[in-house]
């Protein structure tokens, strides 16, 4: 049991395959985000430029750590480490792992986890102040105390209806069960239907993609939270947010896109392709969306999660419970 756990932590689905899927990921975002500039996207490192995402990220790690005065040396480095460790956990937690991890409850352990994958960037910037900066914590923090409880409260409707099935509000358990939440009635289809709608629209917030990039805006505060780090620290701030970018997706997928169907979960391999690519169909569509949307000023993101997320979250929420 110790043995599978070091090696789902390390190797797969953990830190080693997280490594690799983040360089895919991010290799196949640049050359979609390219095709939609009308540009050729990487092509140096690798076969088609499949290597640059390494590439750059070596070249971050191999730069100076450049600080100023103000800022903190040691703590950024931990608590960035830590949420690193937090999302390889979840995904432990999910059925890509051949031994997944789960108990009652586990939910809000989970939860927990990847809610803190984003608050940490927002320390990682704030811990190097500078005015530009700032601003971006500022606007990440506003964005994130609407945008986190949205999508906390669209997780919970399936895990209430899933706990009628025998999910026992786990995160896994309710995954395996997703098909048939769909299907347990009226009531639970229109609520798992506007739990998914609002979801996506605080997955989109949660994680900064366009319109809700507001905390870097490039041309307004010049790089927003990423303004003032650079180096080590630079390259594991964007490692925790491209992790990001693939077990909030997984989460979205297995919870509200049927997880494995239309392949029973007892088909490991098979079941783990199908969640990998319903995946990567919700990155696909988050890196569209980042590419042909504009970005919404501070306050319009507060107004529309407001305006537009919470209604269909919280009825949602009150058809699960009835």
């Amino acid at each position: 049991m110790i043995l599978d756990l070091i090696v789902q932590a390390l190797l797969y689905p953990g830190l080693l395959f997280t490594i690799v899927f983040i360089i895919f990921t991010q290799w196949y975002a640049r050359k979609l985000s390219a095709r939609i500039q009308y540009r050729r996207g990487p092509i140096h490192a690798g076969p088609a430029g499949f290597l640059q995402p390494l590439a750059d990220l070596l070249k971050l790690v191999a730069k100076r750590d450049m600080v100023n005065k103000y800022s903190l040396n040691v703590s950024p480095v931990i608590v960035i480490s830590l949420a690193i460790g937090f999302l390889i956990l979840v995904q432990l937690a999910l059925p890509v792992a051949y031994k997944p991890l789960y108990a009652r409850y586990d939910s809000l352990a989970i939860l927990y986890f990847m809610l803190i994958a984003p608050f940490a960037i927002a320390y990682l910037a704030a811990a190097h102040p500078n005015p530009y900066t700032s601003i971006g914590v500022a606007r990440f923090l506003a964005q994130l105390v609407v945008a986190e409880p949205l999508f906390a409260i669209t997780v919970i409707t399936p895990l209430i209806i899933g706990a009628r099935l025998g999910g026992e509000y786990s995160i896994y358990l309710t995954s395996i069960l997703s098909p048939k939440i769909w299907s347990s009635g009226l009531t639970s289809f229109i609520a798992i239907l506007l739990s998914a709608i609002a979801g996506f629209i605080a997955l989109l917030a949660v994680l900064m993609v366009k319109p809700f990039d507001t905390p870097e805006a490039e041309s307004e505060i010049y790089w927003g939270v990423f303004t003032e780090v650079g180096g080590s620290r630079l390259a594991l701030g964007f490692f925790l947010k491209f992790a990001e970018r693939i077990v909030f997706p997984m989460l979205y997928a297995c919870l509200f896109l049927g997880c494995t169907w239309p392949v029973e979960p007892s088909n490991w391999l098979l079941s783990t392709i199908v969640v990998y690519l319903k995946t990567l169909l919700v990155f696909t569509v988050l890196t569209i969306i980042d590419n042909v949307m504009p970005r919404y000023k501070p306050e319009q993101v507060v107004v529309f999660l407001l305006k537009y997320g919470y209604p269909p979250a919280l009825l949602g929420l009150l058809l699960a419970l009835v």
